[in-house]
């Protein structure tokens, strides 16, 4: 059987020649190096559990030297596949940059897109379930026993590395999600998302018909 896919390359930092590839695929990703001992590693689409990603300084005391781009792919036994892209005193950074979130985009477009979709129907028949160290109950969110939240009480505010959940009417009860630390926190922030304009649209709705 045939799978559509997507072959993102990586050049070396110095060389143009190709040091990385990263094949994405409806039978799963694999990453091939073709100049390191293990050259190949598969992940199967059914075992793809999870992903966190961000940027990391280099630094040597107060210089910095470089970055490092990084994607992590957890499987189902904990398994960690990275993907890591290293720009040290500026060779190839917005190259990397690129790269790296065209790599995201297809993690994103392959695999986790449907993981949204799932969380997305557990969310509508209102089966309870954890996401990112939230639990989705059938009124609203917690995260532990004192921070609750109903559905139509959910604040976000997001940044480029991370973002809060927050009591719209108290945003000292909040909840900080980091896309470097959280597996999965992008799916998380994009399911709350969506839930919080679900319920904007609803209170429209209701003042319009008041009118």
């Amino acid at each position: 059987m045939t799978y559509p896919q997507s072959i993102v390359e990586i050049p070396g930092m110095i060389q143009a020649r190709t040091c990385k590839s990263v094949i994405f695929a409806g039978d799963g990703l694999t990453i091939e190096q073709p100049f390191k001992v293990n050259s190949k590693i598969f992940v199967p689409n059914g075992d793809i559990a999870a992903f966190r990603f961000g940027i990391k300084e280099l630094r040597l005391f107060k210089f910095v030297l470089g970055r490092e781009y990084y994607i992590e792919i957890k499987d189902f036994k904990c398994a960690i596949s990275r993907i890591k892209l290293y720009s040290l005193y500026g060779a190839r950074r917005k190259e990397y940059y690129k790269i790296w979130a065209d790599l995201l985009q297809n993690l994103w477009d392959f695999y986790f897109d449907s993981q949204l979709s799932y969380y997305t129907e557990l969310y509508n028949i209102q089966q309870c379930f954890e996401l990112a160290g939230v639990t989705f109950l059938t009124d609203g969110i917690s995260w532990n026993k004192m921070d609750r939240i109903s559905w139509d009480k959910i604040g976000i505010k997001s940044y480029q590395n991370y973002f809060l959940i927050h009591h719209a009417d108290d945003p000292r009860q909040y909840k900080c999600c980091i896309f470097s630390i959280d597996w999965n926190g992008v799916i998380l922030q994009s399911l709350l998302k969506d839930i919080i304009r679900e319920h904007q649209k609803v209170h429209r709705t209701i003042r319009r018909d008041r009118q």
